[in-house]
């Protein structure tokens, strides 16, 4: 954490009851002591007889372990709603549809305006988990020169859902891409980049733990002849088979039919949403098609590797007809798994639910485990091999605490990709 974010955190600590702030420092304090005993005991691991040689241990003072609890219990979402000295006619509540550093849009629910609101230090310190678009706010005026922004996001109220991951930095520290969704829609392309299941896969689990219902959305579909798409779609048999909403898309067909985005258009009327996918497989095409004035800005994938040019560095709020919202987010290039332990991943593949009550022992893990019914319906076919594989993949990722793959990685330019 930076200096501001320690400042802040301090304060927050400083403010505490005496009885909350010495439970915190117990608590810490046993943390800290399991984390060392873990280190000591790795260090005497040998390598064919030899001992592994000791790094310089680093400085671990007992203050660093009692800020993090206060970041992850005390703040945001977590944290009991503080006193706001402004009366309720100087305050007002509102959606936040932008974001940008130290700065929010909020669209007021009153005067059904836009609001130009900064942030506190301490809630700017906390911007990528603490707030979002799609965040409920209450905003009050705040007496500055005329020249300057004069309203301020003073409280941000509990959220109903939640797309987050863990922060490309740092894997301990969340980031929410979107709040208060009734739906995502998971955008993939046939072509240019290919299809690729795995990161499907890896959303769906991420929506499932946050609650929130997943729709897909095959774009491009137009640069494939029909036989070929037909093909190209079979791979998406399992997610149709667990109910889940696909629409064929072509955002930018480039000839005269125009986009063909009805299915889309259909699924979506009556919701907020967040579109999330690989850079380059068109969800800001899929935006502009639905409401040409977006003129939200598309890029061409880059031509060695077939990887999406981030056009979008922003989540933003865009509403389309008197009924559709959609949050247009930054593409990503991986999706890690945020608030998830490798005990709770077997709920959120919800073709294993049949068969995880037959398992011999109920704490199974459906990896290797005797009487494992999960496993046994892999193997005979039940459970589609490549889900099976991938929740293996998400299971060794969790318990390692390893970085989320790089999924472009494995996307290659469409003369080289095997199907």
């Amino acid at each position: 954490m930076n200096r501001h974010q320690r400042q802040n955190l301090n304060k927050i600590l400083e403010s505490l009851p005496k009885p909350t702030r010495d439970e915190l420092y117990d608590r810490a304090r046993a943390q800290r002591s399991e984390a060392q005993k873990r280190r000591r005991l790795k260090q005497r691991e040998t390598i064919e007889g030899d001992r592994i040689s000791r790094s310089k241990s680093k400085p671990d003072p007992l203050i660093d372990w009692v800020l993090r609890l206060v970041e992850k219990e005390h703040t945001g979402a977590h944290a009991p709603e503080q006193v706001i000295e402004h009366t309720e006619a100087e305050r007002s509540t509102g959606t936040v549809v932008g974001l940008t550093r130290r700065r929010a849009t909020v669209l007021d629910d009153e005067s059904n305006g836009q609001i130009e609101c900064r942030l506190s230090a301490e809630l700017a310190g906390r911007q990528q988990s603490g707030i979002a678009v799609g965040d409920r706010v209450d905003t009050a005026q705040i007496d500055l020169p005329a020249e300057e922004i004069n309203h301020e996001v003073i409280h941000v109220h509990p959220r109903k859902t939640k797309l987050s991951r863990p922060d490309a930095h740092d894997p301990n520290a969340e980031r929410v891409v979107a709040a208060n969704i009734d739906t995502v829609v998971v955008v993939v392309s046939v072509v240019s980049p290919p299809l690729h299941p795995r990161l499907i896969d890896r959303y769906l689990v991420a929506l499932h733990a946050g609650g929130i219902d997943p729709i897909i959305a095959v774009n491009k579909a137009d640069l494939l002849d029909p036989d070929a798409l037909s093909e190209e779609l079979k791979r998406l048999d399992p997610y149709r088979a667990a109910g889940i909403d696909i629409a064929v898309c072509a955002a930018d067909p480039g000839n005269d039919t125009g986009p063909n985005i009805t299915e889309l258009r259909e699924l979506l009327r009556g919701k907020t949403c967040a579109f999330v996918g690989h850079s380059g497989v068109g969800k800001s095409s899929l935006a502009n098609a639905l409401d040409p004035q977006l003129g939200i800005d598309t890029g061409r994938l880059r031509g060695q590797d077939q990887r999406g040019r981030h056009t979008t560095t922003s989540s933003t709020m865009h509403f389309i007809d008197p009924d559709i919202r959609v949050i247009d987010t930054p593409g990503i290039r991986f999706f890690g798994l945020a608030d998830i332990t490798a005990e709770d991943l077997r709920w959120f593949f919800p073709e294993f639910s049949e068969y995880i009550h037959r398992c011999k022992f109920s704490n199974c893990s459906h990896e290797h485990e005797p009487g494992c019914a999960v496993k046994a319906a892999a193997d005979a076919g039940q459970l589609r091999p490549e889900r099976y594989d991938t929740y293996l993949r998400l299971l060794d990722e969790l318990r390692t605490g390893g970085k989320a793959k790089d999924v472009s990685e494995r996307i290659r330019p469409l003369d080289n990709f095997e199907s």
